[in-house]
């Protein structure tokens, strides 16, 4: 009887533990829209925001670079770069980033400011480097462990991100734009899982994923990932033609469609 009870305890125990685990999970999810407003702001948001953008190499950031043609560093005081270790295409990228939105704000006369450096028009920009999550041609028998160690290094960058805020010190940033890139799902698991475990607020680091403009009829593995796992605060793709596919007839849109978004 004894060992019954204690069986019966054990059971009782692990139902409480999974159903809490997983109204907890519901409750991180972009599905529940209520749950990750925040409570203390005002609409229209007029205070100073946070932005991190994760870039990739190759195509990745040259489409990044058209994705932020039209970013308001007034409203965005605070731009990170995110990128992996090794990338100097993107890094130097980040930089020509900077230099198209600080020119159409700034005279004629101003210059670029450097990583870190504050501008009182423009704000201030920096960048953030983690480990890889896969190199070229690495075995996939070791992708799970660089993989890791990349989470690993996503949760520390967070974690500076959020000490480093000029835009609301000591808080995560507002919203991570990415448009596919390995390590961009590492940092948005990342960001989930801060949320997921109540280390961040469930309203901060929303996440924005826009398909690479040449994914045409299917989603990359990053969004495929992404799409299934259902993280995605807004999930953008750049064709009618895979929106409708993703879509179907349903009602409820699992992708949303608003042309082209690169030059």
């Amino acid at each position: 009887m004894a060992v019954l009870s204690a069986l019966r305890l054990l059971f009782a125990a692990f139902l409480i533990v999974a159903t809490t685990a997983f109204l907890r999970l519901l409750y991180v999810l972009p599905t529940f829209a209520w749950s990750r407003r925040d409570p203390r702001a005002k609409s229209p948001k007029t205070f100073p925001s946070h932005m991190v953008i994760v870039l990739g190499s190759g195509g990745h950031t040259a489409e990044m670079m058209s994705l932020m043609r039209e970013i308001n560093p007034t409203r965005y005081k605070h731009r990170t770069y995110v990128m992996s270790s090794g990338d100097d295409f993107s890094s130097s990228k980040a930089l020509e980033i900077e230099t198209r939105i600080q020119s159409k704000h700034n005279t004629p006369q101003s210059y670029t400011t450097t990583p870190g450096g504050e501008d009182p028009i423009t704000g201030v920009w920096d960048v953030k480097v983690v480990p890889r999550a896969r190199k070229i041609h690495q075995p996939l028998y070791t992708t799970l462990f660089s993989s890791l160690w990349c989470l690993f290094g996503c949760f520390r960058a967070l974690y500076e991100i959020a000490r480093d805020s000029k835009a609301a010190p000591g808080q995560y940033p507002d919203v991570i734009v990415t448009n596919g890139p390995a390590t961009a799902v590492i940092v948005i698991l990342a960001a989930t899982i801060l949320k997921y475990f109540a280390l961040a607020p469930v309203w901060k680091m929303k996440i924005v994923y826009v398909e690479s403009w040449a994914r045409v009829k299917t989603l990359s593995l990053s969004g495929k990932v992404l799409l299934k796992l259902g993280i995605c605060d807004r999930f953008v793709v750049q064709w009618e033609a895979l929106a409708k596919i993703i879509n179907g007839p349903a009602k409820r849109k699992r992708v949303e469609w608003h042309g082209f978004l690169v030059e």
